[in-house]
């Protein structure tokens, strides 16, 4: 067993690319994978221009030029096809991704759902269909989607439920100095980019005691 805490935001193309990419070298070791999946948030205080696309954000707030956002963006969209994904990352909208994640927690807990497709499902919403996840009707269609209950669901979305969690997993960020995403802890201490290649995710997990 392959055992990683990963720090991810759901907003972030790299933790999807590098989600798969954390598959891969599970599977070169022949290991089964499990990983924590903890929270963290690009944009803590809530995005700047939620509705947005990313494309918009990136030439009017990031202080990119066109020409430098469509060599990153087309960066993305080549990796991103690596992995089997196609990003539509330059549609992306801006949105608050603290009530995904309380959804995810909600879905890591329960006995019926698979976590992991759902980080998949919420990803996929985002980068290539760009769905409007800062929309409480559309969030809870997608966690509806998952197998979650209405009632589980509403209570995520209604802020009591699981804010202690993500809260946590931010705190525990900032103890580690995380402060990029994704990042991946293995059980001895040891970290790396899960946007990194393969090769050296193998190379990670085999050193730094992840196989158990």
């Amino acid at each position: 067993m392959i055992d990683l805490d990963v720090w991810a935001d759901v907003r972030c193309p790299w933790c999807w690319i590098g989600l798969r990419r954390l598959r891969r070298a599970a599977s070169v070791l022949g290991e089964p994978l499990h990983v924590r999946r903890r929270s963290f948030l690009l944009e803590p205080d809530g995005p700047v221009s939620p509705g947005q696309t990313t494309a918009t954000v990136a030439t009017s707030e990031w202080g990119l030029s066109s020409a430098q956002w469509e060599s990153t963006s087309r960066r993305l969209r080549t990796e991103g096809r690596r992995e089997g994904l196609d990003l539509a990352v330059d549609g992306a909208l801006m949105f608050d991704s603290r009530p995904v994640h309380r959804l995810l927690k909600l879905a890591a807990v329960t006995d019926h759902i698979d976590a992991e497709a759902a980080w998949d499902a919420t990803f996929a919403a985002h980068f290539i269909r760009n769905e409007r996840l800062g929309d409480v009707g559309v969030l809870r269609a997608m966690a509806a989607g998952w197998g979650l209950r209405a009632e589980e669901i509403d209570g995520a979305l209604a802020g009591g439920a699981f804010s202690e969690e993500v809260a946590h997993d931010l705190r525990e960020a900032q103890r580690l100095s995380v402060e990029s995403v994704p990042t991946v802890v293995a059980p001895d201490g040891r970290r790396v980019s899960g946007a990194a290649p393969v090769e050296d995710l193998v190379r990670f997990m085999a050193a730094a005691g992840a196989v158990r």
